[in-house]
């Protein structure tokens, strides 16, 4: 506010703040001469003219004068009644009194206490004294204004300080001056006359008296202060409190303020918030951040664990079908029924905890066999009778996967995950109401490959265990002024001898052994990560990232990217998740649920491969997009093709003003480079710029 008031006072002369006057006993023409002075000087002015009492009465009875010329030569207007009658509307008002001889006038505005006695010729002198009464003016109104708020603000103040829990007090020169009702409560007194004249000393005990005089010097020294004392009730009992020191006025008298804070809720409230921050409020298990917290606090330490420890998780398989099948409330209830299933299967294991949305996960140690757990939280499942779906053609089908750690070898909590996830997903493909248990060996998913391609199958496996995979940079160039970073994300695969194995060899494998989606989380994990230091180091770096089919069909994707955000300390604004055109199609439904969970987290959304036809703009209609990447076909013959040009052209500028951001890619020739500095694009990507690298660098001198 203060702020504010000295922007408008270090410049008052402007239109914003016009100076309302009224000029008497003066023409028409001799006042506009007063106003034509001022507005030469940059100073707005509103004039009005009184050349009688009568016009002077009436005047003042439509508004409030603040600022007035009387001339002292006018025969038909006494002078002194005319400052009488403005005097009598407004204490405050500014008087200047002019006159062709204003020597002569001088005693009069002396005994009047006007504000100024100028010349009437002078009208640059009378000027500049209307801009110093008019600034006068302002001042006082907002003087006025700031002792009521202050006025205002002390009293909620002092309803605050006699209604606040905290005990306190104001003490001056070691006597008090005020309490609240908590700090009498505190030291056993009924009323505050108990405590006139009774200094604080004799309610300090008299070991702490000598450390309590050094405080207070320190407040007077450093301004606030705290330190715990020995304190004595009125009773005589001793008790510890640990006060705070801060410098405050009463009444304008300079005081210290004494603060006891209220600390007997605060265990209650600190387990409460503990409870509320890691417990689903669904279920009652613990939720997925605080299970795995305490996931990596058992296995995700340097050394390896002495002790093994087993994953078991459970999933609804086709809880999406059951919902729609039943309804949300009803498919909701039948959660809390499996939750209360499980919590009475499961005696003996460390932790359970929902997962996910229909997800649940049991931490086993090595005194409770991990595949007795899952077989019988599969028995009791598959043989309670669901009172909310008890009416719903469709029953539910679980998959549980089985994983566990081994005495001795090192292991991270993620990758436990990441394997618990692989054997609920063999699970749910090898029919309903499985259990499998993760294998080191090739596991049975890759029993339909060719020889050749399970190789490639272990090879990500051991990566995957391993952070045996290489993360590539490639930027997307701004041509409209984007001041961000952005770089599209790629990865790599790095076989026994070191050597990239690019995506087209490891992917096709990869989605027959159903490990997609475990490929994306790793990737999701540590493109995170080297953002976060990105970021920390100041730079303003975007990563787009590509979400396989898989992953989007992986209702446990979104969940596993907040925990990476949430892990790192990033931000969803830092990246953008770009889903190919095809899966979407392929995979609406899901799509949709997972883009509406990315946006709620302030990620962008971007669809690759967009071809332009009717059925890229349908699909776009149901989807919250906010970046459009081209089809390389839009690339093909560019530089040498004008209709390909125009296509382009006319393309990227209907999806401008839809709204979308456009990315032309694949730019691999300076002709088509020179043709795209001229067409509707945003973004353009591609090798001529630069190949994907292994550090995060530019070379603008492309």
């Amino acid at each position: 506010m203060a702020a504010n008031a000295q922007l408008v006072f270090q410049n008052p002369d402007t239109i914003d703040n016009p100076v309302e006057m009224i000029v008497v006993g003066c023409s028409l023409g001799i006042a506009d001469g007063f106003a034509t002075a001022l507005r030469n000087q940059g100073q707005a002015a509103h004039l009005n003219t009184a050349e009688s009492l009568e016009d002077l009465e009436e005047l003042l009875a439509g508004m409030r004068c603040r600022l007035a010329v009387i001339n002292a030569d006018a025969g038909g207007i006494p002078t002194e009644q005319a400052i009488g009658r403005i005097r009598a509307a407004n204490t405050a008002a500014s008087i200047l009194l002019i006159s062709a001889r204003p020597k002569r006038q001088r005693q009069l505005a002396i005994e009047q206490g006007l504000q100024d006695l100028i010349d009437i010729e002078d009208t640059e002198h009378l000027a500049l004294a209307l801009r110093r009464e008019h600034r006068t003016q302002m001042l006082r109104s907002e003087t006025r204004r700031l002792r009521r708020q202050l006025e205002e603000a002390e009293e909620r103040s002092n309803l605050l300080v006699q209604s606040s829990r905290d005990a306190i007090a104001y003490i001056h020169e070691g006597m008090y001056l005020n309490t609240n009702q908590a700090y009498l409560d505190m030291f056993g007194y009924e009323s505050p006359d108990e405590l006139d004249s009774l200094p604080i000393m004799d309610m300090i005990d008299a070991e702490s008296r000598g450390s309590f005089k050094a405080a207070l010097r320190k407040i007077s020294e450093d301004g606030k202060y705290a330190e715990e004392f020995r304190c004595v009730a009125s009773d005589d009992q001793r008790f510890n409190a640990r006060m705070e020191f801060s410098p405050a006025s009463i009444d304008g008298e300079r005081c210290t303020q004494v603060m006891i804070r209220d600390q007997s809720q605060n265990l209650a409230l600190q387990k409460r918030i503990e409870e509320l921050t890691s417990k689903d409020s669904q279920t009652g298990f613990f939720n997925r951040q605080a299970f795995m917290e305490r996931l990596e606090a058992l296995v995700g330490s340097s050394a390896p664990s002495e002790k093994g420890y087993a994953l078991v998780q459970i999933s609804i398989a086709n809880f999406p079908d059951m919902r729609e099948a039943c309804g949300f409330g009803c498919a909701e209830q039948m959660l809390t029924e499996v939750a209360s299933v499980l919590a009475s299967t499961v005696t003996r294991a460390h932790t359970i905890a929902r997962f996910g949305d229909h997800d649940f996960i049991i931490l086993c140690d090595d005194e409770e066999p991990a595949l007795e757990v899952a077989e019988r939280c599969l028995h009791n499942l598959r043989g309670h009778a669901f009172e909310s779906i008890s009416d719903s053609p469709v029953k539910p089908i679980y998959s549980i996967g089985v994983t566990r750690t081994d005495k001795g070898v090192e292991i991270s909590a993620h990758e436990l995950i990441n394997r618990s996830c692989r054997a609920t997903g063999i699970a749910r493909s090898e029919g309903d109401n499985r259990v499998v248990f993760y294998s080191e060996q090739i596991p049975s998913d890759t029993t339909h490959l060719a020889e050749a391609d399970a190789a490639v199958v272990a090879e990500i496996d051991n990566a995957l265990a391993n952070d045996g995979f290489r993360l590539k940079y490639q930027p997307i160039v701004s041509l409209q002024g984007d001041t961000r970073e952005n770089y599209s994300v790629y990865l790599r695969l790095l076989d026994e001898k070191g050597n990239e194995i690019v995506p087209e060899v490891f992917l096709s494998p990869a989605r027959d052994a159903n490990r997609l989606a475990e490929i994306d989380r790793w990737v999701v994990r540590n493109a995170i990560r080297e953002l976060a230091s990105q970021r920390r180091d100041g730079k303003k770096i975007v990563f787009h990232i590509i979400i396989s089919r898989s992953a989007i069909e992986d209702d446990s994707m979104l969940l596993w990217i907040c925990d990476c955000l949430r892990e790192f300390r990033a931000k969803g604004s830092w990246l953008v998740f770009q889903f190919r055109e095809n899966d979407l199609r392929q995979a609406l439904q899901p799509a949709k649920e997972l883009i509406e969970g990315l946006r709620k987290i302030n990620c962008r959304i971007a669809v690759s491969n967009y071809s332009g036809d009717d059925n890229s703009d349908s699909l776009l209609q149901h989807l919250e997009v906010e970046i459009i990447k081209l089809s390389p076909e839009f690339m093909r013959d560019l530089s040498t093709n004008a209709g390909q040009q125009e296509r382009m052209n006319a393309v990227s500028r209907k999806l401008q003003e839809a709204g979308y951001k456009t990315i032309a890619s694949n730019v691999e020739d300076a002709g088509s480079l020179a043709i795209l500095w001229n067409i509707a694009v945003n973004y353009i990507q591609g090798y001529f710029l630069q190949e994907p690298s292994s550090t995060i660098t530019f070379d603008d001198d492309t």
